[in-house]
């Protein structure tokens, strides 16, 4: 019998951060940290936001990232999905969703 575990929300995290350094912009790096109090949980896995670490940090207005989209994590595949900001979260919820 062949058994498949899902990842739980720290691995899930890492893949995230993981994510987050590899896509930095070369020319002008912004270091970024998961908003862990406003993950998403749904039973596929987790919706994570990010926002910059010297926003996190200072709470200056000026060090705050924009475009920013949320990232999809599946539990049982790790699959990351990019999200978009031209609707509300729960509008790419609903699609990836239905897509399942």
């Amino acid at each position: 019998m062949l058994c498949v575990t899902s990842m739980n929300k720290q691995e899930a995290q890492s893949l995230v951060e993981a994510e987050l350094e590899r896509t930095k912009d070369k020319r002008n790096p912004v270091d970024c940290a998961v908003l862990p109090d406003e993950t998403i949980e749904r039973s596929w896995g987790w919706v994570f936001f990010y926002q910059s670490k010297a926003y996190i940090e200072t709470g200056d207005f000026r060090e705050m990232l924009g475009g920013n989209a949320p990232i999809i994590v599946n539990r049982d595949s790790g699959e990351l999905i990019h999200t978009g900001t031209a609707y509300d979260i729960e509008h790419y919820i609903k699609e990836y969703e239905a897509a399942l």
